[in-house]
């Protein structure tokens, strides 16, 4: 098994002429005609990751977040992201980004986040242009409508939240629901055009609570929280096409986000 075959893998499931022209999804570090023993899959690349794929024989980690993500004018190990560059490239571990393009197919981010809360009828919220298969969020139906508190309740259980924050409570019950993984304020307004009774994203400003009045119950649980179970696409991903190869979810990455 090549890095490239991984990477053809990934794109062939989220090509790369989805993702948004400010993202740098794709083979970030690494040769293509490299072996590849086993992988890491996890959320953002890290030192404690890059020992973690060394501890377990990884030689190729698949993140969502892009270690480069800006340009860089050096390497010289004085912050995090240099440091990690520096031990993957003495390593000879590969890095690759599945980000935005992972977000915008059906099956990505936001597919992922519809199963585990039971969505059906699911639908891209923005679709892309000329597709009603790709695009920004989903929205879908509960099975039965819930109260406000207890949807509430039920998202902390699904997500891991040890909080939510939240707009008023209107008395609405919840039945359709909009979802976006990671930094989706800006499809606010879409989700109150779909009718959407409530809105799970991440990253929500101030004035954006106040904005949305009664018009949809506005979730923020957590830019990690919504992001979480993109490790599960890619080891599903992989280990589904690719017979007795290894595959591991990263146990040593953790939220960089702490709850008092």
């Amino acid at each position: 098994m090549k890095v490239q075959d991984i990477c053809t893998l990934i794109e062939n499931f989220a090509p790369l002429t989805l993702q948004e022209d400010y993202d740098n999804a794709g083979l970030i570090l690494g040769d293509p005609a490299a072996q590849v023993k086993a992988v890491l899959v996890c959320l953002d690349v890290s030192e404690a990751v890059l020992d973690e794929a060394l501890e377990k024989g990884c030689t190729m980690v698949v993140s969502h977040h892009p270690l480069i993500f800006k340009g860089i004018k050096s390497i010289t190990g004085k912050n995090p992201q240099e440091r990690s560059l520096i031990k993957a490239i003495q390593n000879k571990i590969a890095i690759y980004a599945g980000h935005t393009n992972v977000d915008a197919v059906m099956e990505g981010v936001n597919g992922k986040i519809c199963e585990k809360l039971n969505l059906s009828s699911t639908s891209i919220l923005v679709p892309r242009e000329n597709s009603q298969n790709a695009g920004a969020g989903m929205i879908g139906f509960l099975a039965h409508a819930e109260e406000e508190n207890i949807f509430l309740n039920r998202l902390k259980e699904v997500f891991g939240c040890k909080m939510l924050r939240h707009s008023a409570f209107s008395g609405r019950k919840i039945n359709k629901v909009a979802v976006c993984g990671g930094s989706g304020s800006e499809f606010i307004p879409a989700a109150i055009a779909a009718g959407a009774d409530a809105y799970i994203t991440a990253d929500i400003k101030y004035h954006q609570f106040a904005e949305v009045d009664d018009k949809l119950l506005l979730i923020d649980a957590g830019h990690y929280e919504t992001e979480q179970f993109t490790k599960d696409i890619f080891v599903e991903l992989i280990s589904k096409n690719i017979a007795n190869f290894a595959v591991h979810s990263s146990l040593r990455e953790r939220n960089p986000v702490f709850y008092t």
